[in-house]
């Protein structure tokens, strides 16, 4: 008797969860996303689980996504969400988060004290990876992008109810652009997290901005091509690349391009010393022409 009850108790759970498309947190969130999508500046259509399902249709577009919850078709959705090459396992544990931060979020929405989401940062990762394999598997257009990383909670989101939710749930607001720009560099994250301060200690920022190379440049180049670009603030300041004392020396060159602009060198000491006092000749010369035509 009770091994019946415990397989009727087994087979209402499973019939509960056939209810739901693919799980709870998807059922819902895509069914919300239909239902304010003419509604773009709604605070329900900024929530987070359903900001989740707009990045999904922008990734995947948006029939790859809808159809599937039309159809009931768990396995088409999933499918669909590996076509750039995501791994399934990956798609799974996704899944299983999506799961999990949506219950938090339908917990947290009854507290006095909002706590923070724990799987928020976990569920952006999953999401620029996919991004990020669509941009190897295919062309993505730079509006596509901006409009990622609009959404995605970084300094580029514009609406106010996804930056309070971006400030509320991020100990680091700057985590998933430097998660983001890393996954396109293919730079080792425990390595170069704080993406900033490792440009700001590799190359003198002021100086490889003169020649036009600005910080949200660099953040877009691979390593390969950051090094190019510290080589040529090098050779531009008159700089040998080769020195210990390499860093130094640029930034003294640079003290000096501010207070009496670029150096005249030409890169041999010997040439130079002699440029050098060719030079405090000739002024020596004019003030001698000048004294002599005053008296």
């Amino acid at each position: 008797m009770y091994f019946k009850e415990k397989v009727a108790i087994i087979d209402m759970v499973n019939n509960m969860r056939d209810e739901y498309f693919v799980n709870l947190a998807f059922d819902n969130s895509i069914k919300m996303y239909l239902n304010y999508k003419n509604n773009k500046d709604s605070l329900m259509f900024n929530t987070f689980p359903v900001v989740v399902i707009r990045i999904l249709a922008l990734i995947y577009g948006n029939l790859d996504i809808v159809n599937p919850y039309y159809l009931k078709n768990k396995v088409a959705f999933i499918n669909n969400l590996s076509k750039y090459g995501v791994k399934s396992s990956q798609i799974a544990l996704f899944k299983d988060d999506f799961l999990r931060a949506y219950e938090f979020e339908e917990e947290n929405r009854n507290n006095k004290i909002k706590l923070k989401n724990p799987y928020f940062e976990s569920i952006q990762k999953y999401l620029v990876d996919m991004f990020v394999a669509k941009k190897s598997a295919i062309d993505v257009s730079l509006k596509e992008e901006e409009e990622f990383l609009d959404l995605i909670y970084s300094s580029y989101t514009k609406n106010p109810y996804r930056i309070s939710y971006h400030y509320l749930n991020s100990d680091d607001l700057g985590f998933i652009e430097k998660y983001y720009y890393s996954k396109l560099n293919k730079m080792d994250i425990t390595r170069e997290l704080a993406l900033d301060k490792t440009i700001s200690g590799k190359l003198n920022l002021e100086a490889l901005d003169l020649l036009g190379l600005s910080l949200s440049k660099l953040k877009g180049m691979s390593e390969d091509e950051i090094s190019a670009a510290q080589n040529k603030a090098y050779q531009y300041f008159s700089v040998d690349s080769n020195s210990v004392n390499r860093d130094e020396e640029l930034a003294d060159a640079l003290n000096y391009y501010k207070l009496y602009g670029k150096k005249v060198t030409t890169g041999n000491g010997y040439v130079d010393i002699l440029l050098l006092l060719s030079v405090i000749v000739t002024s020596i010369s004019i003030v001698l022409i000048i004294i002599f035509t005053v008296i």
